[in-house]
């Protein structure tokens, strides 16, 4: 892996059997299949491999990010999650957390080790705002290494601040319901209630000692009105280094919630941390 290489096309051989190329994806959840596409970078590796998560709904998916971390070496797994985006079944949050778990299944099964050249001891979890919080959700799962976060929004605090405060409530609808045409089954209020009757149980808070002792980076944009910083990022940093200061790390990028105006700084700090990782013996 060679970060530098976000900015340079990587010259290969026509005729070199391992070409870089992209791949038709799959996933079984549930009663669905996630659709979704897994970037590979050539050659014959093993290659660390990304689960890149979208936000809610993915308006912004980020692909830019998923091709410049394949030209630093790396294979890019991103998928849609069910009732989202021609995904067959019903959308949810809790469906979306499954989902990831799935994707962690995908990429560590023996078979597709072989099929995509997949380093198994180098999984990595990179998600945005849902994604992120999805990211932070799934990253104390063993097999994952270390884990990117951008600008996570946490729907586990945003449900039990909705209860107590109209202003957030109203905050949830208007944000909640620019979500809905691309969803399945569903509606704001039904996301609303979600969110509430899983509060406690989704808050990151809740689980700042667990992840505290995991590789984590945590980004953070200066001018984020969807996901305020001091909801969504300072108190869940203070909680988790009440534990532990050594392993999560945070980063503030001078930008909005979809890093509209640094989309190459976003990628050179994301590709730079995992091949810091990568690097560690």
């Amino acid at each position: 892996m060679n970060s530098k290489h976000i900015f340079t096309d990587i010259q290969i051989e026509l005729d070199n059997e391992y070409l870089p190329d992209l791949y038709d994806i799959k996933i079984k959840s549930g009663n669905s299949e996630l659709i979704g596409f897994m970037l590979t970078p050539g050659n014959k590796g093993p290659h660390p491999t990304v689960i890149l998560l979208h936000g809610f709904p993915g308006y912004e998916d980020n692909h830019d990010l998923a091709h410049s971390l394949r030209r630093c070496g790396l294979n890019v797994l991103t998928f849609h999650y069910r009732g989202c985006w021609g995904v067959k079944g019903k959308f949810t949050f809790a469906n979306c957390i499954e989902d990831v778990k799935k994707a962690i299944d995908f990429v560590t099964d023996e078979k597709n080790i072989k099929n995509y050249f997949i380093d198994k001891n180098n999984i990595f979890l990179v998600g945005h705002s849902m994604g992120g919080f999805l990211t932070l959700t799934n990253c104390l799962d063993k097999r994952i290494k270390a884990a990117v976060a951008i600008s996570p929004y946490d729907f586990g605090l945003k449900g039990c601040v909705m209860k107590e405060d109209e202003e957030e409530l109203r905050d949830g609808i208007n944000m909640f319901s620019t979500a809905i045409p691309p969803l399945n089954d569903t509606d704001t209020m039904t996301l609303i209630r979600e969110t509430m009757i899983n509060g406690d149980k989704w808050k990151l808070k809740n689980k700042a000692k667990e992840l505290s002792n995991k590789k984590i980076l945590i980004i953070a944009a200066t001018k984020d009105e969807i996901g305020p910083n001091k909801l969504h990022h300072i108190p869940l940093m203070k909680e988790i280094y009440k534990y532990n200061r050594e392993n999560v790390q945070d980063i503030f990028i001078d930008t909005d919630h979809s890093y509209s105006n640094k989309r190459v700084l976003l990628s050179k700090v994301v590709a730079e941390y995992i091949e810091n990782i990568y690097n560690e013996l």
